[in-house]
């Protein structure tokens, strides 16, 4: 079951980074675009981050922004 979700934005490069760094570490997940889904946008602003991406690990912000020191954490629950 996917349960790592990450809101990212069209055009952002520490969106880009972060897929690329969760690919890397072998982590799937769900990504929910805010530039092509008003319902993804109200969602990212209910965890009361505002820089993309936002990181959610079962319902809980792991990171905002590239963090690869937080991404690190999801490597280790693996």
């Amino acid at each position: 079951m996917n349960n790592t979700v990450i809101y990212t934005k069209n055009n952002c490069a520490q969106c880009m980074v972060t897929k690329l760094h969760l690919a890397n570490m072998g982590i799937s997940y769900t990504e929910k675009n805010v530039d092509t889904n008003d319902k993804f946008m109200d969602e990212a602003k209910a965890t009361g981050y505002s820089s993309m991406p936002i990181v959610v690990k079962d319902g809980v912000v792991i990171a905002s922004g590239f963090q690869p020191d937080r991404l690190n954490q999801l490597e280790e629950q693996l």
